[in-house]
């Protein structure tokens, strides 16, 4: 739910690139190189045509201008080498040192190795060294002091390793970069006294210890990262006095304490990331003077107590990651203001009460998570104004009413489960795209062209929030529907309430009849077969614990999915179905004729449930096992699976190992989705935990409509479960089972 590095976030800072943003461009002209530097240039290009295997430099070049990143002063003195990306695989040349007017040297993703040659160390000139992305080994020379000159150290992306104290004789330093090495134990103190540093990224090394309090003497300091160590310890209060300051990155370490007040100094910041180390206390609300801050990343934190109002005074603030802490109370009414916020992250807290309406009015915002709290109350207006969405997670909290309505185009995300929403329709140009998840709802309503809404909670929890009986009523389709767009001809239909049909001298009216959805919740809704029964507490035993038992139960009475407004029509209009349910398998025995469960929607079903696979429901059926018995014959992938069988075919359709054992007696939680439209999509959902993946278990390409052959006069089809012990004794129980069907009657 929380991008990392994680989604795409534009950066503020180019990592080095060529440093061409630290070049000042000159006019250059044809000028002949100085016979000084004749023999060490000559002396590189065999070197490195050698290892390049093509040409970069003739041996006989006397014009800079035609070789390839070289630049010459007026007297044909080498002063610039920039090169990218060659394949030289081997070290740094020493002749480079004879090039005594060489100011930049870049030699950039080069595959270079060995260490850094003590000799390049007597070019006094230099003002740029940018060896980024390459093999180097060892440690930073101590001659690299004599490099007084020197302005830009670019070092990151090697295998680099010991101190770094001699970097601190380097005067004139305003860029080091050593990101990507090896480096570890504490970062030296001596740093403190590159006085005209503007940027420092130690980034993914292995520093541990605490963060020198020295490091607040670098006062032209733009840019401060040391992300991704093992620093720990608090955040020094001497960072407050680096006022030019813009971008403050210590995220994923260990750091402890407090966020500093006094960081509500740094009036330049624009980027503060904290996130992911173990800082505790409150969120100070000095944070506010921060003014031109973008950026406030403290998520993955141990933070508590309120959030600050004073949050909501930062005005170009756009990126606020609030998650994974301890944070209490409700949400300031404040973040209303905050114009700019595209990107709201306050998942996995202990936040309370109501949304205020006042975030209605922030229409930039694309990503929004406030799952795992404990929010409750409306909030479909208020995201309605939210025109931007298209990432919304609100699972796991006590929001009630309508179902959220974000913008119609662009979503990819939709997590609404574990809620007590009531009712609502969602629609989206990009179904397919979309992720669903409204699992664990009051729902009975259908959501709109994407998906079937459905309901898992109990009538007495649904009852204590938002009622069973609920939704708008008026006009359309009499008062008790909704129209419906249908995806394949685009008209417009009325699918009805529970317990309304269509009328048949109206069929832009529902008028009380037949139920349109089936909810599993007393034995008098269910046909038991076999050696199937309904336990005290509601849940369906199919086998017993005894050898060789067979057991079925089905819904009853059957469902419609099918309706013919064209009695003469192939298929007439099929809807689809979402069943969800919870079952529990013990250990068994092996044997061929499978152990296991199975989901079935047939025209009719034997005495007796059959095989997991579905031998005995006859040829117009489809079912989903959940198989823990390898049937070589019947080409099993493997004794732990899900499959798709049609047709009453043993052998399955397509299928996939399950992502958790099967028969080891634990509940398992089993969503299945048909969508109809594009030819049929079945898709199986498994977990041990009761909210639904988003990511399906096992996809299959299956229309219905082939599978069943309906007719506008045998277009009932029963639906529930067969199971089959071997000459092993099992145990299997469905412990809860729902199944929503859209299914108008003409």
């Amino acid at each position: 739910m929380q991008q990392e590095s994680h989604r795409g976030l534009e950066r503020r800072l180019p990592l080095l690139g060529s440093l061409a943003y630290l070049l000042v461009l000159r006019g250059v002209v044809s000028v002949r190189l100085h016979l000084d530097d004749v023999g060490s240039i000559q002396e590189l290009a065999r070197r490195w045509n050698n290892f390049e295997g093509s040409e970069i430099w003739g041996l006989r070049y006397v014009d800079c201008m035609a070789m390839e990143g070289i630049l010459c002063d007026k007297d044909g003195f080498v002063t610039d080498i920039v090169l990218q990306q060659k394949g030289f695989y081997a070290p740094i040349p020493t002749m480079i040192s004879k090039l005594q007017h060489l100011r930049h040297l870049s030699l950039m993703f080069c595959t270079l190795t060995g260490t850094i040659p003590d000799s390049l160390f007597n070019l006094t000139s230099l003002s740029v060294l940018d060896v980024v992305g390459n093999f180097i080994t060892g440690t930073v020379p101590v001659g690299i002091s004599r490099l007084v000159n020197l302005r830009v150290l670019g070092l990151g992306l090697n295998q680099l390793s010991g101190p770094l104290d001699p970097l601190s004789n380097l005067p004139q330093l305003i860029f080091l970069h050593l990101d990507q090495n090896l480096f570890n134990g504490s970062i030296s103190s001596e740093l403190g006294k590159l006085t005209t540093l503007r940027f420092l990224s130690l980034k993914e090394n292995e520093f541990s210890a605490s963060i020198p309090s020295s490091l607040g003497n670098l006062a032209s300091l733009n840019e401060l990262t040391l992300s991704v160590n093992q620093l720990s310890g608090t955040i020094p209060d001497s960072l407050s006095g680096l006022h030019s300051l813009t971008n403050l990155n210590l995220h994923t370490n260990q750091l402890t304490g407090a966020i500093p007040e006094s960081l509500g100094a740094l009036s330049a910041l624009k980027f503060l990331e904290l996130q992911y180390n173990r800082l505790n206390g409150s969120i100070p609300a000095t944070l506010s003077s921060l003014q031109q801050l973008e950026w406030l990343m403290i998520s993955g934190n141990l933070l508590s107590g309120s959030i600050p109002a004073a949050l909501g005074d930062i005005p170009l603030l756009k990126y606020m990651w609030l998650a994974l802490n301890q944070l209490s109370g409700s949400i300031p009414t404040a973040i209303g203001k905050l114009a700019n916020l595209v990107n709201l992250d306050m998942w996995n807290n202990q936040l309370c009460g109501t949304i205020p309406t006042t975030l209605h009015n922030l229409s930039k915002v694309q990503y929004l998570a406030l799952s795992y709290n404990q929010l409750s109350g409306p909030v479909e207006p208020i995201i309605r104004g939210m025109r931007s969405v298209t990432d919304l997670y609100l699972q796991k909290n006590q929001f009630s009413g309508r179902l959220p309505i974000p913008a119609p185009a662009g979503m990819k995300n939709y997590v609404v489960a574990n809620n007590f929403f009531s009712h609502g329709q969602v629609k989206f140009s990009n179904c397919s795209a979309v992720k669903w998840n409204t699992y664990s709802n009051c729902l009975s309503k259908y959501l709109g062209i994407c998906r079937l809404a459905y309901a898992q909670k109990s009538a007495a929890e649904c009852a204590a929030f938002c009622g069973l009986e609920v939704g708008a009523t008026g006009p359309v389709c009499g008062g008790h529907g909704y129209c419906l767009v249908n995806p394949s001809t685009g008209a417009s239909e009325c699918v009805c309430d529970p317990n309304y049909m269509l009328s048949s001298s109206n069929s832009n009216a529902c008028v009380p009849g037949a139920a349109e959805t089936f909810l599993v919740s007393a034995s008098a809704y269910v046909s038991l077969r076999g050696s199937a029964s309904v336990l005290s507490n509601g849940s369906i035993l199919l086998t017993n614990g005894a050898a060789n038992q067979q057991g079925a139960a089905f819904g009853s009475p059957a469902m419609r999915l099918f309706y013919f407004p064209d009695k003469r029509s192939r298929c007439g209009t099929e809807l689809g179905f979402l069943a969800a349910f919870s079952f529990a398998m013990s250990p068994g025995g092996q044997g061929e004729g499978g152990e296991g469960l199975a989901f079935v929607v047939a025209a009719g079903a034997s005495e007796k449930g059959a095989s997991v696979g579905l031998g005995g429901v006859g040829r117009r059926s489809m079912g989903v096992e959940f198989d823990s018995v390898l049937s070589v014959k019947h080409s099993d992938p493997n004794d732990n699976h899900v499959g798709v069988n049609v047709g009453g075919s043993p052998v399955s359709l397509a299928s996939a190992t399950a992502p958790l054992i099967l028969n080891d007696a634990q509940t398992k939680h089993a969503w299945i989705h048909y969508d109809p439209t594009s030819g049929g999509t079945l898709q199986v959902f498994l977990s041990s935990d009761p909210v639904q993946p988003l990511t399906p278990t096992l996809t299959a390409s299956v229309s219905l409509c082939s599978v069943l052959k309906p007719t506008a006069s045998d277009s009932l089809f029963l639906f529930g479960f067969l199971a089959l012990s071997s000459t092993a004794p099992q145990r299997l129980g469905i412990l809860s089972w729902n199944f929503t069907g859209v299914s108008p009657v003409g």
